[in-house]
């Protein structure tokens, strides 16, 4: 009986971590990071229910040799790399074939046009910017995402197209674009609010004596100290200036001096007042050339006139408004050449450079500044080599003789020497080699000042956080950023979603009333067997949409029928329960006994149809990898990761809660274990226990 209760502990653990993961929309422990807040559940959507663009290219190279697997791996990092700069949510980077020689790029949401907005003080949402496009711009083919750069909220609309302005022959504009239409639009959409504080001024009193101007006399030395006469009274505390701050009709009258009479002006405290206004003008030149200052300026100005301005924020102005080209700016990038820098990075003295500085900066310990001294851009510089990447022959991994992972970099006889002159340089400084690819650092080691110049274009790179892994990614990716390859696009589509977000919650909704008819049946037809097995699904469905978010699985529509599917093999595992437990109980065995004996003559039977689906997923998903089918191969692993949790949660979960029940005093109505039709089994086939 404990075994049975430990069990039962187990799968509430598994649902209530299952609920977790499900209910938190954006998971993020550690840096494991799972999730997406714009989808049901924060489950990963591909193209078909979302919509985007489906890439395919063939890596080739100049030699027309074919590419290596890590070379091809290398490549994939790359194009990785620079897909996440567009904001993409979840896009797909895989290779093809075996061996691998394409790669396909999926990008779930990105058209044919986009742009990208910023508003100062993270003022507009993601929902209300979509809801700008859709409804009053009407475009119904907006789709936006968001994204954090810099802690500022970054908005980018994806549109299939965007109209250029309409310029005459010397290249000035007749017509404004599109994106300059919706810029305007925007302004005259979205409210800036503005905070002005003042600070407070003394009131000056008429009646005041003024203050004598010191006369130049010398002042005498201070005598002994006088006390006071007890018998006199205490003198009065001299009262607190009276100050004062602008009125909100000043402030208004500020506004109205610029022509903005319409602005709503609120008092929120004694000196701190809220405005709110649209279409805020920026700077720019008149007609002559001549700079105008912008709105935001002009109000400063007119503001310091009457009082002492001590602060003054706009939020929801429009600091960024930026036009792209999409999917062809997204194909522009991709296929652009891999940048591999070397760069010789001065770290910042050890020592003060002059001792009235005190050192080290910032309050840092000695500890403190010899960590961050080469680490922390504040305080390191860093400038170009002549090291030319072209120059760089191979790397790859290995270990040393302590059996420490190590990268070797390998030069042609140009570049070592270009090498051996750096790393001399930087061998006596202390400084750093900082190698970079697309801009993102790789390694920064350093050089022993015992051996000096490194001689022969041949050196290794190691690092106490060198793992195996770390070591062959590091060699992977200064080898690709010096591939000589080039990549040809084989396909390109623009994917249109199949089932909107409104379809998709609708569809979610019917699916839910299947199943709750289809457990209803269950329950209704078999009883308490009936119960066991709709719990069983329960679970089951929670455990496979938590397992789907971790892995994580893009799920499309393919994805969503293998569920069904996994579904109803679900279903039909544990209607085989019931049907061999009916069985054993008709003749003859006593319950438990009857359970037991069920579920190891329904074993072999659930087990043979899921490993021969099993089998048939196995070559669904290489037929997809060998032809470049995304679909089919993810239909064949989310059928694959159903089925095997389907066989779980029908042998292990049913199994223990239908011994928990049997073994209760439920146990012991023999009609609720019988299907409908079999109610009038003899009571003693039930009722014994074997």
């Amino acid at each position: 009986m404990s075994r049975q209760f430990r069990g039962l502990i187990f799968i509430s653990v598994l649902v209530a971590l299952s609920a977790a993961i499900l209910f938190i929309p954006r998971l993020d422990i550690g840096g494991f990071a799972r999730g997406n807040e714009d989808s049901v559940f924060g489950l990963s959507l591909g193209l078909d229910l979302q919509g985007g663009t489906h890439l395919v290219y063939r890596v080739e190279t100049e030699d027309g040799e074919p590419p290596t697997a890590e070379d091809m791996e290398g490549v994939r990092r790359i194009i990785e790399s620079r897909v996440n700069q567009f904001g993409v949510s979840e896009p797909t980077v895989q290779l093809l074939g075996t061996p691998p020689d394409r790669i396909l790029v999926q990008m779930p949401g990105l058209r044919g046009a986009s742009i990208t907005a910023m508003f100062s003080g993270n003022t507009v949402s993601q929902d209300g910017f979509e809801q700008f496009f859709v409804e009053e711009l009407g475009r119904e083919d907006a789709a936006v995402t968001q994204d954090v750069r810099e802690n500022q909220l970054v908005l980018i609309a994806q549109l299939d197209s965007l109209e250029p302005p309409d310029l005459d022959e010397n290249g000035n504009v007749v017509t404004p674009g599109d994106a300059e239409r919706y810029r305007q639009a925007a302004k005259e959409h979205f409210p800036v609010t503005m905070g002005i504080l003042f600070a407070p001024e003394p009131v000056e009193d008429p009646d005041a004596t003024p203050t004598p101007e010191p006369d130049g006399t010398a002042t005498p030395e201070p005598g002994p100290t006088a006390t006071p006469d007890p018998e006199e009274p205490e003198p009065t505390a001299t009262p607190e200036p009276e100050t004062t701050v602008p009125s909100i009709e000043d402030v208004r009258q500020v506004f109205a001096n610029i022509g903005r009479d319409e602005v709503e002006i609120e008092e929120l405290d004694e000196g701190f007042y809220q405005v709110t206004l649209f279409n805020l003008e920026e700077a720019g030149f008149d007609e002559e050339g001549n700079p105008i200052p912008s709105e935001v300026d002009r109000i400063r100005e007119g503001l310091e006139e009457v009082g002492d301005l001590a602060g003054l924020e706009p939020f929801g102005r429009i600091v960024q408004w930026t036009p792209g080209g999409g999917v062809e700016e997204a194909k522009a990038l991709i296929g652009s050449t891999a940048q591999l820098e070397f760069r010789e990075r001065v770290c910042a003295p050890v020592s003060p450079p002059s001792p009235d500085v005190e050192w080290p900066p910032d309050g840092l310990t000695q500890d403190q500044w010899a960590a961050e001294r080469c680490n922390n851009p504040e305080y390191y510089t860093e400038q170009a080599t002549d090291i030319d990447p072209d120059n760089l022959e191979d790397a790859f991994a290995s270990v040393n003789e302590s059996g420490q992972p190590i990268v070797t970099i390998v030069f042609d006889n140009e570049g070592a020497d270009a090498f051996f002159r750096v790393t001399d340089r930087i061998s006596r400084t202390g400084d750093l080699l900082a190698i970079y690819l697309d801009g993102q650092e790789l390694v920064a080691p350093r050089v022993d000042p015992d051996i000096g110049g490194i001689a022969g274009g041949r050196a290794i790179i190691s690092g106490q956080d060198f793992t195996p892994e770390r070591a062959r990614t590091i060699s992977i990716q200064l080898r690709s950023g010096s591939l000589p390859v080039s990549l040809e696009l084989l396909q390109e589509r623009s994917v249109d979603a199949l089932l909107g977000e409104t379809s998709l919650r609708r569809s979610l909704v019917a699916g839910g009333v299947g199943l709750a008819l289809l457990l209803l049946f269950v329950v209704s037809y078999y009883k308490v067997p009936g119960v066991v097995a709709a719990t069983s699904l329960i679970v089951y469905t929670l455990m496979l949409l938590a397992v789907f978010k971790l892995i994580p699985v893009t799920l499309t529509l393919a994805g969503a029928a293998a569920v069904i599917l996994s579904l109803g093999l679900a279903v039909d595992a544990n209607i085989l329960i019931a049907e061999r437990t009916k069985e054993e109980l008709r003749s003859g065995r006593g319950l438990l006994a009857a359970i037991n004996h069920g579920f190891s003559r329904a074993w072999p039977s659930i087990r043979d149809g899921n490993i021969s689906t099993i089998i048939v997923a196995f070559v669904l998903f290489w037929f997809g990898d060998r032809f470049g089918t995304s679909i089919m191969q993810g239909f064949a692993l989310t059928l694959v990761v159903g089925v095997l949790l389907s066989m779980f949660t029908a042998f292990f979960v049913s199994r223990v809660l239908l011994r928990l029940v049997a073994a209760s005093p439920i146990g012991r109505r023999s009609g609720l274990f019988v299907p409908v039709e079999d109610v009038a089994a003899p009571e003693s086939a039930v009722g014994s226990q074997a």
